[in-house]
């Protein structure tokens, strides 16, 4: 099949296959020129059907000297409508994820609190280095119970058994707790402080539960016979 561009009339030889590939569209191998070559496409030469009528002879000496220069196929590049799209796109995605960014870093405290987000925060910040600020109440600590004997294996120590409870509505640390023995006079005969790893067995730094009591055991020197009464804090 023949085919003749719209600029130049130069006259190629094509191929339904190309025509497809090309959706129709050739660039001229003379001009440049990109046209569309179905609305010439023929199966004889455009001078061929020109002369049909002055006979075969005429005919063939104005088609011998006709050169059929390869067709180029027409150059297809991606509209430039869809790459402002794209880029509007990424920089919406873009800003999303600093927004959001931005929220979960102002927010860690309050997450670190909620038990379907607390573990990803955590660890969140473990990896970026951020810092969690656990809310503290030692008002909301209150002691339900508490006892003093001596100790049943060691001479001259008393062991106190004690149980406490966070009635916060949040999850907090245990407090260092503060045990002062007094005389009749209320003055302080002996004074020692116990940080969570020496009255909590088992302590891996975990948080006190809400409304949960905590048994305690505390073991201290026996400041002897002029001691009358003991007394708790929480720092």
């Amino acid at each position: 099949m023949y085919t003749q561009c719209n600029h130049c009339n130069a006259i190629f030889r094509v191929t339904m296959k190309e025509l497809t590939a090309a959706q129709g569209l050739l660039r001229c191998g003379e001009c440049d020129n990109v046209f569309d070559a179905m609305k010439s496409l023929s199966q004889t030469l455009p001078e061929e059907r020109r002369f049909a009528k002055l006979g075969t002879v005429a005919a063939v000496d104005l088609i011998e000297p006709v050169s059929i220069t390869p067709p180029k196929p027409a150059k297809t590049t991606t509209p430039l409508h869809w790459n402002h799209r794209y880029i509007l796109w990424s920089v919406a995605v873009v800003l999303t994820v600093l927004l959001l960014a931005q929220l979960l870093y102002s927010g860690r405290h309050w997450l670190a609190q909620q038990p379907t987000t607390a573990a990803f925060v955590k660890q969140l910040c473990v990896v970026i280095g951020c810092d969690i600020n656990t809310p503290r109440d030692i008002r909301k600590i209150n002691l339900l119970s508490r006892n003093i004997y001596s100790h049943p294996n060691t001479p001259n120590v008393l062991t106190i058994s004690a149980s406490i409870q966070n009635d916060a509505n949040f999850k907090q640390t245990y407090p260092l707790i503060e045990i002062s023995f007094l005389d009749k006079n209320n003055k302080v005969l002996a004074l020692r402080r116990f940080p969570p790893e020496e009255y909590k067995q088992h302590f891996t730094g975990e948080l006190m539960s809400i409304g949960t009591p905590d048994e305690l055991l505390l073991n201290i020197t026996d400041p002897g016979e002029a001691a009358v009464s003991f007394q708790f804090r929480f720092m």
